[in-house]
């Protein structure tokens, strides 16, 4: 009898203890870890990578952790961290941390990795437990050229792009051809910030497309925006520009392009806790699957709201969706040009 009382005290102590257990059910969770060469907060590309974690967190019911490593002498020590930690999906983004993420990687190839913006399995290299995407923005600034060759009533226009590399060089080409297919006439100036991270030299920019006559400016430069924005208020010219709304600074900033960082990591997470992980892939994002886009509430904002501009806007909204359709549909084509963007150069073509 004493022996049956022990083993009933045992059995309910087992089952207290899985009960007990199971209140908190972290340790059935996946665990995404994500590790960043930038700083959230930047009202721009991190905070719309933290934007769709957030979104995944909740529709995935997985535990994210989010590290800020904005010095590239901690790249490594860092995802190796998460590795180490049993991170089951880890997140690096830009090509800065490409060689990190595949050291780590190959030191944890049960360990998977998302690698945002970078050129893993491109080459002859393959990587079965890295997925890694690039970003092709060339139908976006396509269709963004033709609203603005539209747009400016003096024919003069502005492209700021942050730095001279491939994707930025052929977003400022099909920029540059979506102006001229809109308006022949038009002239571009461009040029390069040398930084996504100064606006102080964005604005030195601004300035001098201005006093050439430029009266509308597009922005390519992640946090440098600021920068020509401020010269825009000052100076009365129309401007729109890439992921961050400006639209509350300056009344003036007519529309966003968007950048879909925040949708990648979603999928990524998405694909991982669904068991459809593309290890070993390389995959492009661009206008027709959301790494890309017109963010039209922000054109139509303006269209609606904008008493000297409005009604001009909304047929040139109509026109650029029209384009976008055919872009996607395949209808249009858009070229990777990732040649330095040149306004003569394309204008003889």
């Amino acid at each position: 009898m004493k022996k049956f009382l022990i083993s009933i005290v045992v059995v309910l102590f087992g089952l207290s203890g899985c009960q007990s257990k199971s209140v908190s059910n972290d340790d059935a969770k996946a665990k995404v870890a994500v590790v960043i060469n930038q700083r959230f907060g930047d009202n721009g590309p991190m905070d719309n990578l933290a934007e769709g974690l957030d979104k995944a967190e909740e529709d995935f019911d997985v535990i994210i952790k989010k590290i800020e490593s904005d010095n590239a002498a901690k790249f490594e020590e860092d995802i190796r961290a998460m590795a180490k930690d049993g991170y089951e999906l880890i997140i690096t983004t830009f090509p800065y941390m490409t060689d990190a993420t595949k050291l780590i990687a190959e030191e944890y190839p049960n360990t998977k990795f998302a690698a945002i913006f970078q050129f893993v399995n491109n080459g002859n290299d393959k990587y079965e437990n890295i997925w890694d995407t690039e970003f092709h923005g060339e139908q976006a600034f396509f269709i963004s050229g033709y609203m603005a060759g539209l747009l400016s009533e003096k024919n003069k226009i502005g492209l700021v792009i942050g730095a001279e590399e491939p994707t930025p060089n052929a977003e400022g080409n099909a920029f540059m051809r979506g102006v001229k297919e809109a308006n022949p006439d038009s002239e571009v100036e461009f040029s390069f910030v040398g930084s996504y991270e100064d606006p102080a030299k964005a604005k030195e920019i601004a300035l001098a497309m201005e006093s050439k006559g430029v009266d509308l400016i597009v922005t390519d430069s992640g946090a440098s925006n600021a920068g020509v924005i401020e010269v825009c208020k000052e100076k009365g010219l129309l401007c729109s520009g890439e992921i961050t709304d400006f639209y509350e600074q300056y009344k003036g900033f007519y529309g966003v392009v968007g950048i879909g960082f925040g949708d990648t990591a979603y999928k990524a997470i998405e694909a991982f806790v669904n068991g459809g992980f593309e290890g070993g892939t390389h995959g492009i994002r661009d206008l027709s699957n959301g790494g890309y886009f017109l963010a039209w509430e922000t054109y139509e904002r303006f269209a609606n709201e904008n008493s000297e501009f409005g009604g001009k806007m909304t047929e040139i909204i109509a026109k650029a969706k029209e384009l976008e359709k055919a872009i996607i549909d395949g209808t249009k084509v858009i070229d990777f040009d990732d040649s330095v963007p040149n306004w003569s150069k394309i204008k003889q073509e």
